[in-house]
């Protein structure tokens, strides 16, 4: 080195700046596990008012708080939605648990990992008045959007009432199209939910025949992940599902300031926003999450989904039955803290 020195000092000095800028750089990625900087998480959403947890834990900075850059993309139909899952070009889809179940039976692999909100009055069913039961529906027209949360209750509500959609006039149709419908007396009755659920009924001079209310567990919002993400990234997963519950932690405490944050992202106001969760939803914490996910496969959600595949089954939406334990894991809510 001595020799190297005494011949060409400048060009010495270079060697030991480019010799500690390895080393330095070598340190760093030591420190840091090794790993690049983290990605992006693309998690999908509709513009149902339940799912304000996302945002809140956007603003408050949770997910940055664990470590993780999220993207909360708005997709309205069932088709945008699949479709973004099977092209990979989201990571996690807040949807029903029917919605999942439905996406499993088409090929489309996911895992649903905890409860945002449950439907507690913000589903249901709104009829003339002329209609005074469930079976006064025979025959009628009855709207509601495919695919959604509105075709799977009023199945399973036929269901229970030992009915079909074919005993139905039943008209596909968008939700907003069909409280708009019905207050304009071209429907019997149509599958809704809030602001238009109670619009159509007061406007439309109906009533609400059922709501999710009289049926809890049925329609619950969760946060899905697709099978790539989980297998690769589980942490991550985790950390996602962490700072959506620490949200919804914040709403229970703070409740004026959470509902001034959400509110924006629903384009009502705070009061209103308020108004509409407290009559129609509920924000499942980490104490509801493990009474609804519960011990694999016992908890209520593995019910739901094991009636949801046998619902889309004989609908003839799916071609085989799904294994509730396919789509749903208690490995997130287990490891939430």
């Amino acid at each position: 080195m001595g020799h190297f020195c005494s011949r060409d000092p400048m060009r010495f000095q270079n060697h030991v700046r480019f010799v500690c800028l390895v080393v330095s750089c070598v340190l760093t990625l030591a420190s840091c596990g090794g790993h690049p900087a983290g990605r992006t998480y693309r998690i999908g959403l509709g513009p149902w008012v339940g799912f304000g947890p996302l945002y809140l834990a956007q603003e408050k900075g949770y997910f940055q708080e664990q470590g993780i850059r999220v993207e909360l993309i708005v997709l309205t139909g069932l088709a945008e939605r699949n479709s973004a899952l099977k092209s990979n070009r989201i990571d996690a889809l807040a949807a029903p648990v029917d919605s999942f179940v439905l996406a499993a039976g088409t090929g489309i692999a996911v895992k649903v990992a905890m409860a945002i909100d449950e439907s507690d009055g913000g589903d249901g069913i709104v009829a003339k008045k002329s209609i005074h039961r469930f079976e006064d529906l025979r025959g009628k027209r009855v709207a509601f959007q495919r695919g959604l949360p509105s075709e799977f209750f009023l199945r399973a509500l036929l269901e229970d009432h030992k009915m079909k959609l074919e005993d139905l006039k039943a008209v596909d149709m968008e939700t907003a199209q069909a409280g708009a419908a019905f207050i304009s007396n071209q429907l019997d009755a149509a599958g809704l939910w809030e602001p238009w659920l109670t619009r159509a009924a007061d406007e439309g001079k109906g009533y609400i025949l059922a709501s999710s209310r009289q049926f809890p567990n049925l329609i619950v919002d969760c946060l899905a992940f697709t099978n790539r993400t989980i297998e690769q990234e589980p942490d991550d997963a985790q950390k996602i599902v962490n700072a959506v519950l620490k949200g919804i932690d914040y709403w229970k405490s703070h409740p004026e300031d959470a509902d001034r944050i959400m509110a924006p992202h629903f384009q009502v106001a705070a009061a209103k926003y308020a108004k509409l969760i407290d009559g129609g939803a509920k924000f499942c914490d980490l104490a509801r999450n493990r009474v609804y996910f519960g011990g694999e496969p016992a908890g209520p959600i593995f019910q739901v989904a094991r009636r949801a595949s046998q619902i889309w089954q004989e609908a003839k939406v799916i071609p085989g039955a799904v294994n509730p334990s396919s789509v749903v894991t208690t490995k997130f809510v287990q490891g939430a803290r």
